[in-house]
């Protein structure tokens, strides 16, 4: 997936890995307001941090992801992610997001289970992709109602964490009057790229004139919740 919407990796040590994401193609509003650019590129470096420390025959697999969104862009992005701390088996990380500019736009907090497991031994058997000219927006791999775009995929087969998030990010976006600044996924069940869809359903939990939060459930076409997400928004005007 990080090949189709041409996510490049630019520097990786222990516990820290740096990327970037190009400038986007140009999306029409609101389909570019739920921030997937965010979601993406936060899973990945966030991810990237850890696995970087693993030991052979070992994976991760996102539990949590919080994204702080400061400022929005539809510019490049770059994201630092680090390594915190791992303990039980459970690894801490975060990313900070910046743009052209060197102004940062969001911060992320990734929670991740390490695994070892047949798939953590063995290579994703898909097709490798290439990178896109131009890339893919990180938007439109998984939409409503629909099943997920086929190079959505992560090395363990399953969904990217960060374009699963998106849906239910836009899903906020549409009931919270705009992007949430600040939301946290949590994964509950890993979606295969099978040709099964997905869908959300949403509730506000407070609709203040400042203060909105609500939250998403996004499930599989079985009725199985796969994702939750909470969103609040604050107009300080």
């Amino acid at each position: 997936m990080h090949a189709a919407v041409g996510a490049r990796l630019r520097a990786v040590a222990p516990g820290r890995a740096e990327a970037v994401l190009p400038v986007l193609p140009a999306l029409p509003a609101p389909a570019r307001e739920p921030d997937a650019a965010l979601w993406v590129l936060a899973d990945f470096v966030t991810g990237v941090a850890v696995t970087g420390t693993l030991a052979p025959g070992e994976r991760i697999t996102t539990l949590r992801l919080t994204l702080h969104v400061v400022a929005r862009t539809s510019g490049s992005l770059r994201g630092v992610g680090t390594l915190d701390d791992v303990t039980d088996g459970v690894a801490l990380s975060t990313a900070v997001i910046t743009d052209d500019a060197g102004r940062t736009v969001a911060r992320a907090i990734g929670r991740n289970a390490v695994l070892a497991d047949g798939v953590a031994a063995s290579t994703w058997p898909g097709a490798a992709s290439t990178w896109s000219d131009p890339p893919r927006a990180p938007d439109g791999l998984v939409l409503e109602g629909a099943a997920p775009d086929p190079v959505a995929v992560n090395h363990a087969g399953v969904v990217q964490g960060g374009a699963l998030a998106s849906l239910p990010a836009r899903a906020l976006a549409d009931v919270l009057g705009g992007p949430a600044d600040e939301a946290t996924a949590t994964f509950l069940r890993a979606v295969p790229v099978d040709g099964r869809t997905v869908h959300t359903t949403t509730e506000v939990e407070h609709g203040g004139r400042r203060l909105r939060s609500a939250r998403a459930v996004l499930r599989d076409d079985r009725d199985r919740t796969v994702l939750t997400m909470t969103g609040l928004r604050y107009s300080g005007s």
